[in-house]
């Protein structure tokens, strides 16, 4: 069994015009079920050196944070301090033979094709469409592994998408033909990210990739951007998506829940 964790960065839900957020990024990191525990362990070492106790009950790495600290206990560590910490914690993932997969969406390039594909006034969330994209990388990839072995999604509590990935999930594992999923358990489960030192890992990757993403469109960027994407850019995976494969299921999902459109 490998453990898939999700986490997003970008997330404006039907706003897909903000101006601060242009991009969207769905991020998964796959742990083997063996390698969790070390894995827990090592990261949990790691901020007790950067951050010894006594530390707040509600402390938790949040990648924003250390990026563009507003908190009192990550405001105080200097610059050199923070990225450290972070170099730290990709380090573990790259120890652990981490695998890591994303999907970046453009906003206003995919409300063009929703606008194309359904009229106006049609959104679907973007988290829906990375999530097909996504799963049908790590489907592949788990296939790949000895064993073929299953894997789980482990998501950051989200109540605006749950229904939604959940749904997904299900349906892609019972169409036929290239995009279904076979290595995937239908059911994901969802936990609040301060629980899950993983995925406060998965969040800190999304967050670099995303700010790597929005540069590539344009979008300022700072010194450090380019020096945090070195440090993921080893851990990513990338296979075939099926594009055109899941647009077109996208695409029929949402006619036959709009008749006529």
């Amino acid at each position: 069994m490998h453990l898939i964790y999700l986490d997003e960065s970008g997330n404006s839900g039907g706003n897909l015009t903000d101006p601060q957020q242009p991009v969207f990024v769905l991020c998964a990191l796959v742990v083997p079920e063996q390698k969790w525990q070390s894995l827990e362990t090592a990261l949990a070492a790691a901020i007790k050196a950067s951050w010894p106790e006594p530390r707040p009950d509600n402390f938790e790495i949040h990648a924003s944070e250390l990026i563009n600290p507003k908190n009192e206990i990550f405001r105080s560590a200097t610059p050199t301090h923070r990225l450290e910490f972070i170099s730290a914690w990709l380090r573990i993932a790259a120890e652990h033979d981490l695998k890591l997969v994303f999907r970046a969406i453009v906003k206003h390039r995919y409300a063009r094709w929703l606008h194309q594909k359904f009229g106006a006034g049609v959104i679907i969330n973007p988290h829906v469409a990375a999530l097909a994209l996504v799963a049908q990388v790590l489907n592949s990839h788990l296939r790949t592994l000895p064993g073929s072995p299953l894997g789980i999604f482990i998501s950051d509590e989200n109540h605006q998408v749950a229904r939604d990935v959940d749904k997904a999930i299900r349906l892609l594992r019972g169409v036929d033909g290239p995009a279904r999923l076979t290595q995937i358990i239908e059911k994901g489960f969802f936990i609040e990210s301060h629980k899950s030192l993983v995925l406060q890992l998965c969040d800190l990757c999304a967050y670099i990739i995303r700010r790597h993403e929005q540069a590539a469109e344009g979008s300022k960027s700072k010194p450090v951007d380019a020096e945090l994407w070195k440090l993921v850019e080893p851990l990513i995976t990338v296979g075939d998506e099926k594009f055109a494969d899941m647009m077109s299921w996208l695409e029929s999902e949402q006619k036959k829940e709009r008749p006529g459109a």
